[in-house]
C-alpha cells in the first residue's frame, strides 16, 4: 500500500518517539505531545493543552513529565540566580577530605558499615522510559510480561506502572510469570494499584514466596480473606475498608471459623443502641464465648440463649439470685449491658 504526506503545515517528530517510545507511551500521552510539537514556538498552559487534546488536566501534567524523562521535551525554566550564587556558595565552602589530620581519617576497615536501606516501594527507582524501552528490547521475558500485563489490565500501562514492574524483577526478584500472576489476582479483586502490588510483592519476597506454587497458595489465601472480609462489610454496612484492629478480629473469625451470619448475630446483639456503633471487642467475646460452648449456627446460638433465659426464670421463681443457676449461657446479656453501658 502507498500512503503520501499531503502537502501543508508539518512539524518534527523526534525519531525515538517512533523507534523506541510508541509501545510505551499511552493514548493521552502521544496526542498531548503531538499538540506541544506542533505548537512549539507558542507559550502553552496546561488548562489549554488538555481543552484542545480532550483529556484531564492531570492527565497533560503526567504526559509532560513523561516525555521530560525521556529527553525529548526539555524543561525550560530558568534556574533561580540565588539558587546559582548558592550553589557556588556551596562548592567553594565545602571541606576538602586531604586538608583534614591523617589521624582522624579512619582507614577503610574501620570505617563505619553503611547498611543499604531496604526499599519497600518503586517510587525512589529512577527509570527514564527510554531505559524502560532498552530493559524491554534486551530482556525478551520482560517484553512479554508487558505485553501481557496490559492485557490483564484492559488498559495501556502509565510509566510509573511500567517502572513498577520492572522494580519487582529486577529488585524484589520476582520472575516475569508471578508479576502477571499477581496482576491478574488485583486485577479480579479490583485492586489494580501499584502501591498494593508492590506491598503484596515485598511481602512475598520477605517471607520466600517465589514460587508459582507458593504464589497460587497465597493469592487463593488472599481471594477467602478479601471475600470473608467484603461480606462482613456487607454486613455491617461499612463503607471503608476496616481499620487494623478490625482487620484482625475479622481474620481471626474467619480462621476460627465463624460464619457471616453467625457474626451477624453476635453484632446484633452487642450494637449499640445510643450510637449504633459496632463493638469488635465485645462482639469478639461473644463469639469465644459460642466457641467454647462449641456453637457454631446462628440456631444453635438462639437456642441456648432461650433455654438460658428459661433456666433464668425458673431460678428467679426459685428464690435464688439472679444470674447464679447451675446452667451456662452462650452469652450473658446482663453482663453485656454492665460493659457496653458502664457508670
Amino acid at each position: 500500500m502507498e500512503i503520501y504526506l499531503n502537502n501543508g503545515h508539518s512539524f518534527p517528530v523526534p525519531v525515538a518517539v517512533a523507534d523506541h517510545l510508541l509501545g510505551l507511551a499511552s493514548h493521552d500521552q502521544l496526542k498531548v505531545l503531538l499538540y506541544v510539537l506542533c505548537h512549539a514556538n507558542e507559550p502553552l498552559s496546561q488548562e489549554q493543552i488538555a481543552k484542545c487534546c480532550k483529556v484531564q488536566p492531570a492527565a497533560v501534567e503526567e504526559a509532560l513529565v513523561f516525555w521530560q524523562d525521556a529527553n525529548v521535551l526539555l524543561n525550560a525554566q530558568p534556574v533561580p540566580a540565588a539558587a546559582v550564587q548558592n550553589t557556588a556558595a556551596a562548592v567553594q565552602t565545602e571541606p576538602v577530605l586531604s586538608q583534614q589530620p591523617a589521624s582522624d581519617v579512619k582507614p577503610a576497615a574501620e570505617a563505619e558499615t553503611v547498611i543499604p536501606r531496604i526499599q519497600s516501594t518503586s517510587s525512589s527507582f529512577a527509570l527514564r522510559p527510554s531505559e524502560i524501552a532498552e530493559r524491554f528490547q534486551q530482556n525478551r521475558a520482560l517484553a512479554e510480561m508487558y505485553r501481557a500485563a496490559e492485557q490483564i489490565a484492559g488498559k495501556p500501562l502509565t510509566h510509573t506502572e511500567q517502572k513498577s514492574l520492572i522494580w519487582m524483577h529486577e529488585y524484589l526478584g520476582l520472575e516475569p510469570d508471578l508479576i502477571l500472576m499477581l496482576a491478574a489476582f488485583c486485577v479480579q479483586e479490583n485492586c489494580f494499584h501499584v502501591r498494593y502490588m508492590e506491598q503484596v510483592a515485598v511481602e512475598w519476597q520477605e517471607r520466600g514466596v517465589m514460587t508459582h506454587a507458593l504464589v497460587e497458595e497465597d493469592i487463593r489465601r488472599r481471594t477467602e480473606a478479601r471475600s470473608y472480609t467484603g461480606r462482613i462489610m456487607k454486613l455491617f454496612e461499612m463503607s471503608r475498608r476496616p481499620t487494623t484492629k478490625q482487620q484482625e478480629f475479622i481474620d481471626s473469625w474467619q480462621k476460627s471459623g465463624f460464619s457471616p451470619e453467625l457474626v451477624q448475630l453476635a453484632c446484633e446483639i452487642t450494637r449499640d443502641k445510643k450510637d449504633d456503633k459496632i463493638r469488635f471487642d465485645y462482639l469478639n467475646g461473644i463469639l469465644r464465648r459460642w466457641e467454647k460452648a462449641g456453637i457454631r449456627t446462628p440456631e444453635a446460638a438462639r437456642q441456648a440463649d432461650l433455654a438460658f433465659y428459661d433456666n433464668k426464670k425458673q431460678t428467679q421463681a426459685a428464690g435464688n439470685p439472679a444470674g447464679q443457676s447451675g446452667n451456662g449461657s452462650s452469652i450473658d446479656m446482663d453482663e453485656v449491658e454492665r460493659l457496653m453501658n458502664p457508670l
